[in-house]
């Protein structure tokens, strides 16, 4: 695969290319370099561990059939 880069410096990747790496508009790509001097292209993905806590929840936890029960009260709202 080829792209061009332009004037201000922009490269379009091909559409194979982000099919293969499943990337959508907005997704960020980090460019690493390794041993050789070549460099690895690579999506840009955020580790579910650090949204532990995100939300600021502090009550006690809710049970599965807690769950359940507050979905069929609400299905209909």
């Amino acid at each position: 695969m080829e792209s061009t880069i332009t004037t201000k410096g922009q490269i379009t990747l091909p559409k194979a290319l982000r099919s293969a790496l499943h990337l959508k508009s907005g997704d960020k790509i980090v460019f690493e370099e390794s041993e050789d001097g070549s460099f690895i292209l690579k999506p840009k993905t955020l580790d579910v561990r650090v949204l532990k806590g995100c939300l600021g929840y502090d009550g006690p936890p809710a049970t599965l059939e807690d769950m359940e029960q507050a979905i069929s009260e609400n299905a209909g709202s």
